[in-house]
Order: structure tokens, then C-alpha cells, then sequence
């Protein structure tokens, strides 16, 4: 893919919500970004459409609080939902981000697919484990991210990247990202397009 032709056209903010019945009408196809608290969820939004500051980035877990719309091009919207496992928050509120979580994924008519971010220095957690089989549970298709690779050596990467997969058995295989590297956008962006496109064509079979 040429890096001047990557699929996004002046990705803006919509909308938060915090309940599922807030929700805004379904317009365009939409891909929700799920995965554990402090995964980089913001972090990796920011740095893969080129718009600093379009994700709120904090350094504390379970900042996400509401499901975020970004529109990303004509034909495609992104949600940011919040993180599931750890964050310093209320019970209540922790219950409401999961119930979000639940009905936008049981019941947004427009949703195409999972971008599903793991970290790469925490291979096979159970919150994840959980969190993939549950995603399974529902058909949802899953493209798989796996972020902070920055954080460890290339050894290190190699061998958590190698436990991920045997844990998950993903198909298609996972984007290795680092929000450090501008080659890490370039191979999501072709390996994604490609996945819509496979998930167009089963659409259409």
C-alpha cells in the first residue's frame, strides 16, 4: 500500500455515550477497538490515523469511560469502547462500561468487526482469554493488534508474539504495533483493508 493513499480522510470525533439506548442512528460501517484497560487503546487510535489528541491518552487505567465514534473515512466509523479488566473506578461504573460493552456488541446492527488490541507483554491473561472467547461467542470477526511492542527486546517480542498466538490461534494473524514506528501504520492499514475486504466478499458470497 502506498503510504499516501492509506484509507482515512480527515478522521474527526463524533459523539460519546454512555448507555447503549444513547447510541447515534447507524449510518456507515462500524468497527469497534476493544481490549483490556491500558492496553494503548488511545494511544494506537491517535498514532494509526496521524491526529494527535483525536483519542484522549491518560496514563491511568479505565480513562475510557463512554463509547467514542470516530468517523475515519466516507464509508467507516471506529468505536472506542471502554477497557474491560482493571481500572480504579466504582463498582457501579465498572458494571455500566461492561453492560456498554455487551449490548453495543450483542446489538449494533452495523457492527463489522473487532479491532482487538492485546498487550504484547501480557500473552494469555485470563481477562483476554475471557474477553476472546465471549467476542467468539458472538461471530464477531476479530482483527487482532498487538500493541507496546516497543516495550520489550526483539527476542522478547518474538516469543510473547509466538504465546499469543498459540493461545488465541488467530486468523487473520495479528499487526505487531508500535506507536514509535510509522511502518507499524502501514502494515495495519494493509493488513486490515485486506481483512474488509475478505469480510466484504463473505458478505456478498
Amino acid at each position: 500500500m502506498n503510504p499516501t493513499k492509506l484509507p482515512y480522510n480527515n478522521p474527526r470525533y463524533l459523539c460519546s455515550v454512555a448507555h447503549h439506548r444513547e447510541m447515534p442512528k447507524p449510518v456507515s460501517a462500524e468497527y469497534c477497538v476493544l481490549g483490556r484497560s491500558n492496553v494503548g487503546k488511545s494511544s494506537f487510535i491517535n498514532h494509526v490515523l496521524e491526529k494527535r489528541n483525536l483519542a484522549h491518552v491518560s496514563k491511568m487505567p479505565g480513562k475510557t469511560k463512554c463509547a467514542n465514534f470516530f468517523r475515519i473515512n466516507d464509508t467507516m466509523i471506529w468505536v472506542d469502547l471502554p477497557g474491560y479488566g482493571y481500572a480504579k473506578t466504582s463498582q457501579s461504573e465498572k458494571e455500566r462500561w461492561s453492560k456498554l460493552i455487551k449490548e453495543y456488541c450483542e446489538k449494533r446492527e452495523n457492527l463489522y468487526g473487532v479491532i482487538w488490541l492485546i498487550d504484547i507483554r501480557h500473552a494469555g491473561m485470563k481477562a483476554d482469554i475471557d474477553a476472546y472467547e465471549w467476542i467468539s461467542g458472538l461471530g464477531l470477526s476479530v482483527f487482532p493488534v498487538i500493541t507496546k511492542s516497543d516495550k520489550l527486546t526483539q527476542s522478547d517480542c518474538i516469543k510473547n508474539v509466538r504465546e499469543i498466538e498459540r493461545c488465541f490461534n488467530f486468523s487473520p494473524r495479528p499487526v505487531v504495533y508500535s506507536i514509535h514506528k510509522d511502518i507499524s501504520r502501514v502494515k495495519f492499514w494493509e493488513a486490515f483493508s485486506a481483512w474488509i475486504e475478505l469480510l466484504a466478499s463473505k458478505r456478498n458470497a
